[in-house]
């Protein structure tokens, strides 16, 4: 499935508008209900894989729990079905990016900003623990943060409700090693909510530190030393934080599952005792850290600008972040910086302006961005200069900086 799908009406109703996102097993698809003008999100089953059956059932196992779990932390399904054998899910549309993205651009987040990212994923899985459901793989690819900074679980494809039937291959190793629990490595049948709430600790671990607690060259390093590694300590690698942050990680990080947090509620009302002892400079209204008394020197101030080569046309750059899209007033999207062009996507790109240091950033665009002929690798920020080149899909326009 390419960009030809936009347009397509799936079972007469959803209209594709745009592509939001693509993997190995799926497509997302930004699309119109025909029937009430809903703007929603699709995910498509790539067509090449409805004949596995496995992997059909992982989809339609989605789509079934889905139906049956209403929480804000995760994402809602309206509908889901068959389309002349093309397999879909219609669900909410989240404005936001998954959690990973936010790693990457972040590095290690402020305390509480981690720790309330880490509750609002206990919350979701509270929901899903009093439903006798397991995710089964919690990690940042899988978070989805809304433009409002709140949480949304999604792809419950791994899941397994009560009365779920097993999957003949559901002892294999499943999710990804850096947040998998050590009981579900070792046979993915014996993972419970315990295992979800360990993942969860391997992801604020991340957030807190910049990095997972165990690494390796390989996945099954990374497992090995889920089994059979000690928890490592967070305070080594952030002593900003009280030193009750280690003893919640080695409680909620224990290789026994009996000897961890044992619901939601437990990790949450520990997550909140440790908001209330971080230090006050860290639980501060911006959670940011001490400044300097004496304050640098300003810098010299340079006005930045775009110039669109075909037509001349001059565009400030102004903000600290700005999006280079196309305008699409039905969907409520307006750019900071807009290009007029069909091969430019609705959020193609970011530039970013830091402290008089510009950047640009490709948001996963269809067309991708270039700079001096150059494709960017998405998500990835790299720094600009006076007079380089930019093309958004087909629009070139210079960089200038005086």
């Amino acid at each position: 499935m390419n960009g030809d799908m936009i347009g397509r009406v799936i079972k007469g109703r959803y209209k594709l508008i745009d592509e939001r996102g693509r993997g190995s097993f799926a497509t997302v698809y930004i699309v119109r209900d025909l029937e009430d003008n809903r703007i929603c999100a699709l995910k498509v089953m790539h067509l090449e894989l409805s004949s596995d059956d496995e992997l059909l059932a992982r989809f339609q196992r989605e789509a079934h729990i889905l139906l049956n779990l209403s929480d804000p932390h995760i994402v809602r399904i309206f509908d889901y079905g068959n389309d002349n054998n093309m397999h879909y899910i219609v669900m909410d549309y989240i404005d936001g990016q998954n959690l990973k993205y936010h790693m990457i651009n972040q590095g290690a987040m402020e305390p509480l900003h981690a720790i309330d990212y880490a509750r609002q994923i206990a919350e979701g899985l509270d929901t899903a623990y009093k439903q006798g459901v397991v995710h089964r793989d919690i990690k940042p690819q899988n978070i989805l943060i809304n433009s409002q900074n709140i949480v949304k679980i999604t792809d419950f494809g791994l899941a397994r409700g009560r009365d779920t039937v097993t999957l003949t291959q559901s002892n294999v190793f499943m999710g990804t090693a850096y947040y998998i629990s050590p009981e579900q490595a070792e046979s993915g049948r014996s993972a419970d909510t315990r295992s979800d709430l360990y993942s969860v600790a391997t992801v604020l671990f991340e957030m807190l530190a910049g990095r997972p607690p165990y690494e390796g060259d390989t996945a099954v390093d990374i497992v090995i030393k889920q089994i059979n590694d000690k928890v490592p300590s967070i305070c080594r690698l952030r002593p900003d934080l009280p030193p009750e942050t280690d003893a919640f990680m080695q409680k909620a990080l224990a290789k026994a599952p009996a000897d961890r947090f044992a619901t939601p509620q437990e990790f949450i009302a520990s997550l909140e005792l440790l908001t209330q002892l971080m230090p006050r400079d860290i639980r501060s209204e911006a959670g940011n850290r001490p400044v300097s008394k004496t304050p640098a020197p300003a810098p010299q101030v340079k006005e930045a600008r775009i110039i669109v080569l075909s037509s001349g046309l001059i565009t400030p750059l102004k903000g600290e972040q700005m999006v280079v899209g196309r305008q699409d007033p039905t969907l409520g999207i307006y750019p900071e910086i807009s290009l007029a062009d069909k091969t430019v996507g609705r959020r193609h790109a970011y530039l970013r302006n830091q402290k008089g240091t510009y950047t640009v950033e490709d948001l996963n665009a269809l067309n991708k961005t270039r700079l001096n002929g150059v494709i960017l690798t998405p998500h990835e920020e790299r720094t600009l200069k006076d007079g380089d080149v930019l093309r958004f899909g087909s629009v070139e326009v210079r960089f200038e900086l005086r």
